[in-house]
């Protein structure tokens, strides 16, 4: 038998003195959520408590133009509020917005499909109303062409799918939300070299 000078990462955790901090918060929100209590938040007054890229975002929806009531909008930002509130608990994971976001930070286009391979049908289309989202922050677009018109692609259910390809607002979200150590290096593929 061989005798290994590694030490077993057990016996490691049993000589460390790590101690889980428990009145450390698991949960963040983004920067637009952070110090907004959308109970005070009205069709009037949106203008005045939201930051300036989610007043933007709900304004198609307020009158004269939408037709969303204090109550509508209060229910709308809970939505995204959600879509927006990660965890640091591994076992909890990122929001779907982040996990995204990471996904999409190596700046490359891509389709949800190649990204995320294993999930399923049900799981790709909650990813796509999430991406929808990103894409009304500016922090993704579909790829078109000088037309226009989609750029689709074949995807692993044999139909024709989205490219989507992230825009610089998206990195700028990551490093705000206190993700940046996360962010995807850009890979170079052999095609891509000179």
């Amino acid at each position: 038998m061989v005798k290994s000078d590694v030490e077993n990462w057990i016996d490691l955790l049993d000589k460390t003195a790590f101690e889980v901090d428990e009145e450390a918060p698991t949960t963040y929100q983004s920067y637009r959520f952070v110090s907004l209590d959308i109970n005070e938040v009205t069709v009037d007054n949106y203008k005045d408590l939201l930051v300036d890229s989610l007043a933007v975002q709900v304004e198609p929806f307020i009158p004269p133009i939408g037709s969303f009531e204090t109550p509508d909008l209060r229910r709308y930002l809970e939505l995204i509020c959600s879509y927006e509130t990660s965890t640091t608990d591994l076992m909890m994971g990122l929001s779907l917005a982040d996990q995204i976001r990471l996904t999409f930070s190596d700046m490359r286009t891509s389709t949800i499909c190649d990204r995320y391979p294993d999930i399923g049908l049900a799981e790709k289309r909650r990813y796509r109303c999430v991406a929808e989202y990103l894409i009304r922050q500016g922090e993704l677009t579909k790829l078109r062409d000088e037309n226009g018109k989609l750029i689709k692609k074949i995807g692993n259910m044999q139909k024709a799918v989205v490219l989507y390809q992230p825009l610089p607002k998206l990195l700028e979200t990551l490093k705000r939300s206190g993700l940046a150590h996360l962010i995807k290096k850009p890979q170079v593929l052999e095609q891509d070299k000179p």
